[in-house]
């Protein structure tokens, strides 16, 4: 800013007098120590709220001024307007605040004379009334703009803290299912023969069949647990997209069909092709696919679609059930949380780990209950 007044006080009448050339020096001293200040100050300092508030300040007093020397005829007004523009850039509403009245107050100021007061002409006035309504209005900017920085940190952290979750979990729940997974043998073996010895008692044949029952629930847990742990460890390939895709379909085919949905699809043209490992991202597909399958009633609807956006390669499973609740839009992905009756709650967080590992994402789209939903697996191109 410094170096505009500098370039535009070369242009000013009376160049070469004695005046003209100690208001030069002024503005050289300024100028000079801003290139020193930026070079020797930590970097660290110079992303302080406040010290941004000093250079702002430092900008409009050297303004006013240069403003006070051009006397009527305000060449300068602009460096104000520049200055208050630049007070949405720091990031506090108040610290913005201070730099504009302030540079409002400097501006009233410049026009001041002690002869003739301030100027009767209407142009100062509202060149005045221009600098107090863009003050409000940008910091109004800079509040949303604060607002939207703390957001974004805020969605970046709690997006670390999910993928940390997510590791951890995938390790433990390796080494905890693999201790489990021979005692549930031992149970379900014993259960058999038990039931094989006592087959005339009938009573206790249907104890038996639902401690068989409860059983392969458990393994299925296990086995979504194993597929945590696994996820680390996955090979990397071009895939294409659209093929695993259909073969996720094909594979979901008797799980549609059971439960009387109808699924259609839509894929986009061309090879939507990815680095990744095939069978851990069908996996991820065919848990969206059974999200949706549970969620339709019998004659559902279900679309798969496949597009792509920007350098992003997105998989999009659309039902027409009951949809997700705003409350639970950001739940549904933590583990063991589920709205169903039955469920693990790990089949959305075991998705959601194989899109990140893939340096993708999942996301959910829904108005609310009975309005549907939109399942999108985001996946960067290859």
């Amino acid at each position: 800013m410094v170096s505009v007044l500098l370039l535009l006080f070369l242009y000013q009448p009376g160049a070469g007098d004695m005046v003209w050339s100690v208001r030069l020096a002024f503005l050289l001293l300024p100028f000079i120590a801003s290139l020193i200040l930026i070079q020797r100050v930590p970097e660290a300092m110079l992303e302080r709220g406040w010290f941004q508030v000093g250079v702002f300040l430092g900008d409009a007093a050297v303004a006013a001024v240069v403003l006070s020397w051009t006397s009527s005829s305000m060449d300068l007004f602009l460096i104000y307007t520049f200055i208050l523009f630049g007070t949405a850039l720091i990031r506090s509403f108040r610290q913005a605040m201070v730099v504009a009245g302030i540079t409002v107050a400097l501006y009233l100021a410049s026009g001041w004379h002690s002869s003739q007061g301030f100027p009767s002409g209407s142009e100062f006035w509202l060149r005045a009334l221009f600098l107090l309504v863009a003050t409000a209005l940008l910091a109004i900017l800079s509040r949303d703009s604060a607002q939207a920085q703390e957001d974004i940190r805020r969605r970046q952290e709690e997006r670390l803290i999910q993928i940390e979750r997510m590791a951890t979990l995938g390790r433990v729940a390796a080494e905890v299912a693999h201790r489990i997974k021979s005692p549930l043998t031992t149970i379900a073996v014993n259960a058999e023969v038990i039931a094989h010895r006592h087959r005339k008692d009938r009573v206790l044949l249907g104890e038996i069949s639902q401690i068989g029952e409860e059983v392969e629930r458990c393994k299925e847990i296990l086995k979504t647990l194993l597929d945590l742990g696994r996820i680390e460890e996955m090979d990397r390939e071009r895939v294409d997209l659209n093929k695993t895709v259909e073969r996720a379909i094909r594979r979901m085919r008797p799980q549609i069909k059971a439960s009387g949905a109808r699924v259609s699809s839509r894929a986009a043209q061309g090879g939507l092709e990815i680095l990744g490992d095939e069978s851990m991202l069908q996996e991820a597909v065919c848990v969206l696919l059974q999200n949706a399958v549970e969620a339709v009633v019998p004659g559902g609807c279900i679309e798969v679609e496949t597009q792509t956006k920007g350098a992003c390669h997105i998989v999009s499973v659309i039902d027409d059930g009951p949809g997700v609740a705003r409350a639970n839009q950001v739940r549904i992905f933590e583990p063991f949380f589920t709205t169903k009756k039955e469920g693990s709650g790990l089949g959305l967080s075991a998705a959601l780990r194989i899109a990140q590992k893939h340096g993708g994402t999942i996301e959910v789209e829904s108005g609310g209950e009975n309005l549907g939903s939109r399942f999108k697996l985001i996946l960067p191109a290859a």
